[in-house]
């Protein structure tokens, strides 16, 4: 009864009323504010710099990260809670936040626990002072980047991965390059062995005439020594030509002309050529640019679309072959977003133009869409396999350029290749 009276007596009393209202009202904004704490989606913690930096705040989110109860973690210091190497370097940030007295941010950090393992963090640091109670804290806030980190190092071995396909991608296409182009150099070898027949019978009928004995107030012996030099110079030309054609060589980019490679392939063909009396025409443009290719390679598109070319005038009455050189600057490309090479083809680009025009039977439209896919050819078993222009493409592709076929109004295919002339001033040609 006394007890009922004294709370009663204590309700009556307004200046105890005001400090059990104040009380309740603290009390609940503690009980507020802890709850807010404890429902963050990231760590949160605080150390007191002043008491050998052990933990006065601890809440869910940071157990849930670090496996550690909140009442095993307040109280003790990261030397207690963590492995050695972790708890060091959790110091050093530390007493480096209390000497800057600014916020610190760590992008990346291993927590250790014997509980969950490495766990990494993102971590902000603070440092604050607490006037009532004398001291300085380093409040932290953690978020688990554990996840994104595992996937970034998933990413990079798959990256690993596809760069290492790639790369066996590129190798297994170089020696289907150099597959073609062996099956290139038999077509071409009766051709070279026919044009080095007539210098080598030039040499032989120089060597019997001077074999005789030489006088030298013969007018002749000049003349036939001049013709020998040439016989062999001519050979020699032909002979290097084949050879540099079937070398097998990793892709080697350097300044170029492409009238000189034009013209020295249409020396490897010469004999296909004249066999079938095709008239050749060419027309190349004055001064172009230099332009970055591989020559070997280059020369065995121009090889392999010549003779594809000699093929296709098989019945004409009139074969004829048009090579045009030009320059120009691209119009009407299609937007290139997705591409993923910095030197694929855009408008404005400088480009130096190849045409290639036959005068033969065309290309059915429907075979048209075909003659880049691998092992598709027109021609008879034996003498081709169907790797021509699909390797044709793919080194072209390999120079960052693009290859156009199509059939001529009145008759014939056209063959357009165009290559981008590197920007001047720069290093590309060097």
């Amino acid at each position: 009864m006394e007890n009922n009276e004294a709370q009663l007596q204590g309700l009556d009393d307004p200046a105890s009323g005001s400090a059990q209202s104040d009380f309740g009202r603290h009390s609940r904004e503690v009980a507020y504010l802890e709850a807010v704490i404890d429902n963050l989606p990231v760590g949160l913690f605080a150390k007191d710099a002043s008491d050998g930096f052990r933990f006065v705040l601890w809440n869910k989110k940071q157990e849930e990260i670090t496996s550690i109860p909140c009442e095993q973690a307040l109280g003790k210091n990261d030397h207690e809670l963590f492995s050695p190497d972790s708890a060091a370097y959790f110091r050093q940030v530390d007493e480096l936040v209390i000497a800057r007295k600014r916020k610190f941010e760590v992008s990346e950090e291993i927590v250790d626990t014997p509980e969950s393992g490495e766990v990494w963090l993102h971590t902000i640091k603070v440092p604050i002072d607490d006037v009532e109670g004398q001291r300085t804290l380093v409040v932290g806030i953690s978020e688990d980047i554990t996840e994104q980190v595992h996937a970034s190092e998933q990413l990079a071995a798959l990256n690993e991965n596809l760069t290492e396909a790639n790369q066996e991608l590129k190798t297994t296409q170089l020696q289907l390059i150099q597959a073609e182009k062996m099956e290139s150099v038999g077509r071409l070898a009766a051709g070279v062995a026919h044009e080095v027949k007539n210098p080598l019978a030039l040499l032989l009928l120089g060597v019997e005439y001077l074999s005789g004995g030489i006088d030298p107030c013969d007018p002749n012996v000049e003349e036939i020594l001049k013709e020998m030099r040439e016989a062999v110079d001519r050979a020699d030309k032909i002979i290097r030509g084949l050879v540099d054609f079937s070398s097998q060589r990793q892709l080697e980019m350097e300044p170029t002309q492409l009238c000189d490679l034009v013209e020295h392939s249409l020396l490897l063909v010469r004999h296909e050529l004249k066999k079938d009396n095709i008239e050749v025409v060419t027309r190349f443009e004055k001064d172009l640019p230099d332009l970055k290719l591989d020559s070997a390679k280059f020369e065995q598109v121009l090889v392999n679309l010549l003779i594809n070319a000699v093929h296709a005038m098989e019945d004409t009455v009139k074969p004829k072959l048009e090579i045009i050189l030009s320059s120009a600057k691209l119009e009407g490309i299609e937007r290139d977003e997705g591409l993923r090479t910095a030197d694929h083809l855009r408008n404005g680009d400088e480009v130096v133009l190849l045409k290639l025009k036959d005068n033969g039977g065309g290309i059915s439209e429907e075979n048209l869409q075909k003659i880049f896919d691998p092992f598709f050819t027109t021609k008879s078993t034996g003498i081709g396999t169907g790797l021509g222009l699909s390797v044709v493409r793919k080194i072209i592709e390999l120079h960052n350029g693009g290859i156009d076929v199509r059939n001529r109004l009145l008759g014939g295919v056209q063959i357009t290749i165009t290559l981008k002339v590197p920007a001047r001033g720069g290093n590309e040609l060097t």
